[in-house]
Parts: C-alpha cells; sequence; structure tokens
C-alpha cells in the first residue's frame, strides 16, 4: 500500500463515480442526499478504507449511513464494502436500492444494467416508479379504447 495522504483517498472517493451512475461525482451526489456528512480513512492490514458517513431519512425515520469504499492499492479505483443503515449491514440488492434513490434526489438516473427497480419490486423505492409503472399501464389502457 503506497504511503499516501488522507485527502488523497478523500478526494478518489468525492471526484470518483459509480459504474451504476456516471457522469455524476460521487461527492455531489452526497451532498444532495445527506446531511452531517463525514469521511474518514481507516487503514486495516494493509488495506485502505475511505469510510463516509451521513444522515437522511430511511422509511421517513432518520438514519446514519455508513458507506465503506475499499481503495486499491494504486488509489486509482475503489469498490464498495459494506453498507449499514444505523447497524443493519444492506445486501446487494439493498444497496442498489439505496444507489437508485441517491441518484434520484440528486437528479441522475441508475443505469439499467444496475437498476433494481422493477414494476413488481419498486414500490418501495424514494421515487416511486411503482407509480410510473401503473401511469404506463393505465396509459395503454387509454391507447387501447382509444384505437377501438
Amino acid at each position: 500500500m503506497e504511503n499516501v495522504a488522507d485527502e488523497k483517498y478523500i478526494e478518489l472517493i468525492c471526484n470518483g463515480e459509480f459504474n451504476a451512475i456516471p457522469d455524476f461525482k460521487i461527492g455531489e451526489l452526497f451532498e444532495s442526499f445527506f446531511d452531517n456528512i463525514n469521511y474518514n480513512v481507516v487503514k486495516e492490514n494493509n488495506e485502505a478504507y475511505v469510510d463516509f458517513t451521513g444522515d437522511a431519512f430511511c422509511d421517513d425515520k432518520p438514519c446514519t449511513i455508513l458507506i465503506r469504499f475499499k481503495i486499491d492499492s494504486n488509489v486509482e479505483e475503489f469498490e464498495i464494502s459494506e453498507v449499514k443503515v444505523d447497524e443493519d449491514v444492506l445486501n446487494d440488492d439493498e444497496v442498489l436500492d439505496l444507489l437508485e434513490d441517491i441518484a434520484y434526489i440528486g437528479g441522475a438516473v441508475i443505469s439499467e444494467e444496475y437498476s433494481s427497480c422493477s414494476e413488481e419490486s419498486c414500490s418501495h423505492c424514494m421515487h416511486h416508479c411503482g407509480d410510473y409503472h401503473e401511469d404506463d399501464e393505465e396509459d395503454d389502457d387509454e391507447e387501447e379504447e382509444d384505437e377501438e
């Protein structure tokens, strides 16, 4: 692991992008979604991590979210290592749901390749795309009536 100043690790995250949300800097997305933002560099077992914490609302209740980024040895790339809401560790689908919510609030759209949102599963999404899917069905019904 290179001997790098903590600011370099934090800068890598803030100026980086999620693969699922291209063209939007992580730092800017986080600023639009979270309050009380904090970045902390942690070095364990020759590995470097950036722990991001911020306050948000989860299911209409205040919560603290931790996103741990693992930094590669060249300090050029990173990946999400773990995400916690309060003390609960999120699974991959829950992490994607959170990223979709962060993207939505930040004015971005998560790429379809990574989206976990579908008509059946997105009633919990912050951006309520379940409502969108229902609107699509109504539009389809109206188009059928117009054709008759």
